[in-house]
């Protein structure tokens, strides 16, 4: 096999295994995957994957300084910290009511769903912005493909250059969008579930958890640990 092949299959497991841990995206797309929403979730993963893919792929290339100088500034950490929080209170202020609503209008008959109309008027760009926001929120995800391109290198596993880094970048953000694919199908298949119903109402917790997210992120910031 060629290097960019090697880079391509190494980054599609390394992106995948790395996009397992729990974190905001994977609350969005559960969220949004339970409410019948699923091309909503796959924007909010695409927007996540494209960063991976664009920080692998400028550490691969030697960018990395420049990252460093753009990611690692406290005030900008901070804002995309904030972001979570505000996302999580919107959550937990405008969207619990508004599904609450929606509920009581579909019990009483008035005609197609509100959450399946919502999908058909939501456009492409605001999921998959949220999904970059989101992405590019979590201050440790620079240091975190740095450390591993580091050790994939060293270990012989990843070459350098630019073809392999084209490769292990495409790789990543193919292996993280292939993770929320089957995430949100999941959960897509559990709408009928018992467990469907529960991660459906469940909005609450989805808006805790994100504020939970945004005010760690914005401690880790603050003292810069």
């Amino acid at each position: 096999m060629t290097t960019f092949t090697i880079a391509l299959v190494v980054g599609l497991c390394a992106g995948f295994l790395g996009a397992i841990p729990p974190g905001p995206i994977n609350v969005t797309v559960i969220r949004k995957s339970s409410q019948g929403k699923i091309r909503d979730a796959l924007r909010v993963a695409l927007g996540g994957a494209l960063i991976d893919t664009l920080i692998c792929g400028l550490i691969g290339l030697g960018f990395g300084w420049l990252l460093d100088k753009v990611m690692t500034v406290r005030w900008v950490k901070g804002i995309l910290a904030l972001f979570l929080v505000g996302y999580g209170l919107k959550i937990l202020l405008v969207d619990r009511r508004r599904e609450a609503a929606n509920e009581n209008g579909a019990a009483n008959g008035n005609g197609i769903p509100p959450l399946v109309a919502n999908e058909r008027k939501a456009g492409f760009n605001l999921p998959f912005i949220v999904g970059a926001l989101q992405g590019a929120a979590n201050p440790a995800l620079f240091v975190n493909w740095t450390l591993l391109t580091g050790f994939l290198v060293g270990h012989g596993l990843l070459m350098t250059g630019p073809g392999p880094a084209a490769g292990f970048a495409l790789g990543i953000g193919v292996g993280v969008f292939a993770w929320f694919l089957i995430l949100a199908e999941v959960v897509e298949r559990l709408r009928n579930h018992p467990a469907g119903d529960w991660i459906r109402k469940s909005t609450t917790v989805a808006g805790l958890l994100l504020v939970a997210f945004g005010l760690f992120f914005t401690v880790k910031t603050v003292i810069g640990f």
